[in-house]
Order: structure tokens, then C-alpha cells, then sequence
């Protein structure tokens, strides 16, 4: 056992930060996007017991859309539609020159919306409690990790936020090599572009992709139009072919 500060780290928490930080210092930095932020996000639920978490990437200061673990994707348009203006954690909504944030301690949002973003979205979806962690390189945010708590599991503390600060700059360290081994453009695409994409490599149709995402079908031809442009092609089967090598349905 050992102490921390105000924080009681126990032998096993510590042995946990150890193999998170080696699993996460041996990743293959060339695999697609999504399998990277999933074999990330894996890497963080066996070694330190996180169960619901997204992981965005950040663009002019807005979230594009992300890879998720064991979050429903009603909740994530949810947010995206609605909420995420009044998410006490989003970059736009908070300092983000503290490196991890837990929602209960956002002293930059007025009380109003951080009670109608919790009572409401949060509840509605059964979470009750939410932490962030921003990610920089060059001291410029370029992602957040997002982790979610459902009603009745233990609230984020200070252990939390010491534990993945152990693990952050190597976190970031391994981000930056992926981020600059992927193509620029897979990082240029908007949220709705992404989510489409993935949509497409898991097979559906357009009327299918419209009914997840809550949309109309000539929404989702735009959102088709916009990428065969992006990507060069002129149908599905070259955007399929062209993508492959880069991306994972989630």
C-alpha cells in the first residue's frame, strides 16, 4: 500500500498502471485508426477497470465522430444532436489546461446547464457520472478520451485522475507516432462523414444508415456525395477499396 498525497494506491493499482503503460508503449502505431483507439480503449478497461468510454479526436476545437466502448449509438447521436453543448467537459466548454477533468469539479460552465446535462442526457441513457482526459501534442489539443460512469457504479475521484496521469504523456507519446502514420485525410473528415463510412463497411443501405443515425436517405446520398468527392472514387465499391487498408467498422 502506498500513499499518495490524499490518494491510497493499493499494490494491485499499481501493478494495473504498469501493465497499462506497457500494453499501450507496444502498440502498433500503423494500424487502422479504429483498431488503434479500440486496442487503446481495451487496454484501459482490463487493466483499469474503465467500462463506457468514447474516444474523440478533435478538429478547430470540435469532436468528430468517435470510437466508443460499450456505448450505445442513440446516446452518441444524442449528444452530437443535442447535449453536447451542455457537456460540462467539452473542450469548448472548459480549461482544458488541466489534463483530466471530472465533471463534479467544472467550475467553468454555470450550474444551470451542468444539472440539465446531467439530470437529463445523463440519466436518460442511465450514466451518472463523467471524466475527461485531453490529449495534446505540440501543446496543441488533439483528442479526448471521455469515460462514462451508469447509475449506481462509484463516482469519479481523485485515484482516477492520478492513475491516468501516470499513464497520459505515454498515451499522447504513442497517439502523436499513429497520428502522423495515418493518412491526413482520415483526420480531415467531419463526424457524420466518419460515422456514415463505418456504417457502409458494415454493409448497410442507404435507407438503413438514415434510420440509425435519424436522418432522411437524401441526407446520407449528400454525406456519400461529400466522400466519393474526398476520397477520388465515384461509387461505393472504390470507396471500400480505397478505405480498407485505414478503416474499422466500430
Amino acid at each position: 500500500m502506498e500513499k499518495r498525497g490524499d490518494v491510497m494506491f493499493l499494490e494491485n493499482d499499481l501493478e494495473n498502471i504498469l501493465k497499462a503503460s506497457y500494453h499501450i508503449s507496444n502498440m502498433n502505431v500503423k494500424q487502422s485508426n479504429e483498431g488503434f483507439k479500440n486496442e487503446l480503449l481495451h487496454t484501459l478497461s482490463e487493466h483499469l477497470g474503465y467500462h463506457h468510454m468514447l474516444f474523440w479526436d478533435i478538429s478547430n476545437n470540435e469532436l468528430n465522430a468517435p470510437v466508443h466502448f460499450n456505448i450505445e449509438i442513440h446516446t452518441i447521436n444524442d449528444y452530437l444532436q443535442i447535449y453536447k453543448n451542455f457537456d460540462p467537459l467539452h473542450p469548448q466548454n472548459i480549461d482544458t489546461h488541466h489534463a483530466i477533468q471530472l465533471m463534479n469539479k467544472n467550475e467553468v460552465m454555470c450550474l444551470q446547464k451542468q444539472t440539465h446535462y446531467k439530470e437529463v442526457f445523463l440519466r436518460k441513457n442511465c450514466y451518472e457520472d463523467e471524466m475527461a482526459m485531453y490529449l495534446k501534442v505540440d501543446d496543441k489539443l488533439i483528442a479526448v478520451i471521455g469515460f462514462l460512469r451508469k447509475i449506481g457504479e462509484k463516482l469519479f475521484n481523485e485515484k482516477d485522475i492520478l492513475m491516468l496521469l501516470y499513464l497520459k504523456k505515454n498515451i499522447e507519446n504513442i497517439y502523436a507516432l499513429h497520428h502522423y502514420s495515418q493518412p491526413p485525410i482520415l483526420f480531415e473528415m467531419t463526424a457524420r462523414e466518419r460515422e456514415v463510412l463505418n456504417f457502409v463497411f458494415k454493409g448497410l443501405k442507404n435507407v438503413e444508415i438514415a434510420q440509425q443515425l435519424y436522418v432522411s436517405e437524401n441526407t446520407i446520398k449528400k454525406h456519400l456525395q461529400n466522400l466519393y468527392r474526398r476520397f477520388k472514387v465515384t461509387n461505393r465499391t472504390q470507396l471500400l477499396a480505397k478505405c480498407l487498408r485505414y478503416i474499422d467498422p466500430v
